[in-house]
This record gives structure tokens, C-alpha cells and sequence, in this order.
């Protein structure tokens, strides 16, 4: 796994709680920025430290791999693995009450 180096958040928290929240937040957002449909994968790691009487944030990407597969573009896997047919849904026509 390649490391990267850790990114500080320049805003402090009040409190725990509120600086662990941030950290959530800025898991998520980074992983779903970092990792393409096929290409480099991240993990996003975050740590919560105490600064006085403070809280900060701190993050970093780890790189896990690469994904690969197909994508539909060149349609060639299609002739070799079939899609299976969808079940089509019926509609049902909505009645009027009688008046």
C-alpha cells in the first residue's frame, strides 16, 4: 500500500464530537472524489487529535489498488456472456370511480 502524507484541516473544534463528525465527512467526500469507476482506488484514513484545549482533523488517501473490468464501452464481452432478459412490469390501468 503507498501512503500519503497527512493533510491538516486548519479549523479547530470545540469539541470531540463535533471534530469527529468533520473527519466522517471528509472521509466520504475524498474517497468519492478519489476513486474512478476504473482506475486507482483510496482509502481515506482520519485521525482526530487534541490541540490545547481544541480539536483538529487530519487526513490522508492510501492508495489499494486498481480496478479493472469491463465497461461497457467496446461492447465485445456482450456476444460472449449475454445480458439475462429484464422481467418487464405490467401497468395497470387506473379506474375512475363510478359516480
Amino acid at each position: 500500500m503507498d501512503l500519503m502524507e497527512w493533510v491538516k484541516i486548519q479549523t479547530l473544534y470545540d469539541s470531540e464530537k463535533q471534530a469527529l463528525k468533520v473527519a466522517n465527512i471528509v472521509a466520504t467526500t475524498e474517497a468519492r472524489l478519489a476513486n474512478q469507476d476504473r482506475g486507482p482506488q483510496y482509502e481515506v484514513e482520519t485521525r482526530v487529535e487534541q490541540t490545547n484545549e481544541k480539536w483538529q482533523v487530519f487526513w490522508r488517501k492510501i492508495f489499494i489498488g486498481n480496478k479493472t473490468g469491463c465497461g461497457g464501452g467496446c461492447g465485445s464481452c456482450s456476444d460472449n456472456n449475454p445480458l439475462p432478459k429484464k422481467n418487464l412490469a405490467k401497468v395497470l390501468p387506473f379506474r375512475r370511480p363510478s359516480d
